[in-house]
């Protein structure tokens, strides 16, 4: 079997013309012959070579027309570009292998490609983005395939982390932990969990979870030293009086015997922090030791880390050389993540114009055709538009004027209704009763005459309900008029501030609810009130307008409001204009109306 693969191998290096040969009769059996060099070269972690004839897997796949044979390749290469490290041409062909999956309706490897760029977009910063992918994945995987729903929870987990949301990481965490099936990965998730609620403040959980690791049995050294060293640092953090010293040393030495100098350069933090309050000597040793591991392993975060506590405990003098190398990390830090985010959206821009233009090719001729169809569709719509627009206008108008109509004959009926019951009910019974004293020959003249002189004030109180109201820049002097007429020698009516409103410039429809609410307080207030006095003040508050006033009459029966036919009117009058309208009574001291608006 070994000397068949090893042929096939040499035969497809040499021979050009093996793909088209192979087309000839048996495309299929092509393709599978050239996936098995793929996987032979890549159990062998040939990335390289397994690249090469992943490319030759989408030549076939191509000529063959066979859609499932291309969204496998491009997974394929996608894979080995990933593996190599070339996270842009891996990001773009696993977006080709998404695409023609979810055209094939096959949720399973749509769930696994949507995984992988999960992943990438995590690695590139781009976390919401990742998020999103990683939701996707959830969704089409439905359940299959444990071990990547677990770690698509991890990759949501790390995104939270990120972004410092350490509850929601946790939340990730414990998902992972619920699928995953490997005891390695289950230790890992539980130590990533303990971390989080070191950093944010719940030590009891996180020391709880260290202990029970510890008692576990760890399959890697590497792990274990972690656990020992993270357990004391947050015993530490916990209880600084608490003496954790040989528990991190023995820590620092599982280290440094199995050479794991990322967990170095963590133990030499944790050291340099415990001897930070009582032995800065010691603390700035390990800070040193910390700096030269991290160097080492170019561990720029860790590497900052420990300048910061350098040049916390250093002398001024000995800090320069520190302080520079953290203003050029912080930038070059700064200048790469720049760098990655550009690079990445270089990458889905490009990707996204290469489809629109394949996109724009497909469907060219489909709109040449259609073209046509739509002016023809557009010529109909807009007639039809126009048509029913016009119609619509014509109607609205007729509407308009009908509603006009009954609103005036409405309107009109009101008012006539309203007069012919003053007449009857006013002024009708005081004509009676002056015919009745003047055949009386008892009643003075005097006595007529007076009775006379009423029936003429509410004859005029009545026009002046009902007559038109003179808007626009006459108003002013038209509202006073109406006051001027209820001034008597019984009634003194006084007019204050009246110039700093500038009625003039008020709307029309504003200036005539003004006259007729002010209208309907003096004739409630000639027919019941039995006022002396009466004063109505003005004042302009930012953009309201506040009309006050003021009687010294009965006022209303037992302080109770009751709303007749003309109070009703009034406060439905001043609704219109969004005014609003307050009253104040007393029993026989009076009564104050207040009325506001905006200009």
């Amino acid at each position: 079997m070994k000397c068949k693969i090893l042929f096939l191998l040499f035969f497809v290096l040499f021979s050009s013309n093996l793909v088209s040969a192979f087309q000839v009769e048996k495309n299929d059996i092509s393709y599978d012959s050239i996936y098995k060099i793929v996987k032979l070269y890549s159990k062998k972690k040939e990335n390289r070579k397994a690249l090469t004839f992943s490319r030759k897997l989408l030549v076939v796949a191509l000529a063959n027309n066979n859609e499932k044979q291309q969204a496998k390749s491009y997974s394929k290469i996608a894979e080995f570009y990933r593996k190599l490290n070339l996270k842009d041409s891996a990001f773009y062909y696993y977006n080709k292998s998404k695409k023609m999956y979810f055209q094939q309706k096959d949720s399973l490897q749509l769930g696994k490609s949507l995984f992988q760029l999960s992943l990438l977009e995590s690695s590139f910063g781009s976390y919401h983005e990742s998020d999103s992918s990683a939701v996707q994945t959830l969704k089409f995987l439905n359940g299959r395939e444990v071990n990547i729903i677990a770690a698509t929870y991890n990759c949501l987990a790390i995104n939270s982390k990120e972004r410092f949301l350490y509850e929601d990481a946790i939340t990730y965490y414990e998902k992972a932990l619920e699928f995953t099936e490997t005891k390695k990965s289950k230790i890992k998730y539980k130590n990533n969990i303990a971390i989080l609620y070191k950093d944010f403040g719940d030590y009891p959980k996180s020391i709880s979870i260290f202990q029970d690791l510890l008692k576990d049995t760890i399959v890697s050294k590497i792990t274990e030293g972690r656990v020992v060293d993270n357990l004391a640092y947050t015993k530490w953090l916990q209880n600084s009086k608490k003496n954790v010293l040989q528990d991190l040393l023995l820590a620092n030495s599982m280290k440094q015997k199995i050479k794991d100098d990322f967990g170095l350069i963590a133990s030499y933090s944790h050291l340099s922090d415990y001897h930070i309050k009582n032995n800065k000597r010691q603390s700035l040793f390990y800070a040193k030791k910390m700096y030269e591991v991290a160097k080492k392993e170019k561990a720029t975060n860790g590497l900052l880390e420990a300048i910061d506590k350098i040049l916390s405990l250093e002398t001024p003098k000995n800090s320069i050389k520190y302080y520079k190398e953290s203003i050029q990390l912080r930038d070059s830090l700064q200048d790469a993540t720049t760098k990655r985010q550009y690079k990445f959206a270089k990458i889905k821009y490009t990707y996204e114009e290469q489809e629109k233009q394949k996109f724009k090719f497909k469907t060219l001729a489909a709109e040449n055709k259609l073209i046509a169809e739509q002016e023809n569709n557009q010529k109909k719509n807009i007639v039809i538009f126009l048509m029913l627009l016009t119609s619509g206008f014509i109607f609205y108008i007729y509407r308009r004027k009908q509603q006009h109509k009954k609103r005036v004959l409405r309107e009109t009926y009101n008012t006539e209704t309203r007069i012919a019951k003053k007449l009857h009910d006013e002024l009708g019974n005081d004509v009676f009763n002056v015919l009745t004293k003047v055949q009386n020959s008892k009643f003075k003249t005097s006595e007529i005459v007076n009775y006379l002189d009423k029936i003429y004030l509410q004859t005029r109180a009545i026009s002046h309900e009902n007559d038109v109201v003179e808007t626009g820049e006459k108003f002013d002097a038209f509202f006073r008029s109406l006051v001027a007429n209820y001034i008597s020698d019984d009634c003194k009516v006084i007019l204050k501030d009246l110039n700093v409103l500038n009625l003039n410039e008020i709307s029309d429809e504003k200036q005539i609810v003004v006259y007729r609410v002010f209208n309907e307080l003096f004739v409630n207030m000639k027919k019941h009130s039995k006022a002396s006095l009466v004063l109505v003040s003005c004042k302009r508050v930012k953009n309201q307008i506040e009309m006050m006033y003021t009687d010294n009459g009965i006022g209303f029966v037992e302080n109770n409001i009751v709303f007749k036919n003309g109070l009703k009117n009034m406060e439905i009058r001043i609704k219109k204009i969004k005014g609003t309208v307050s009253f104040e009574n007393k029993p026989d001291l009076g009564l104050k109306v207040i009325f506001r608006f905006k200009k």
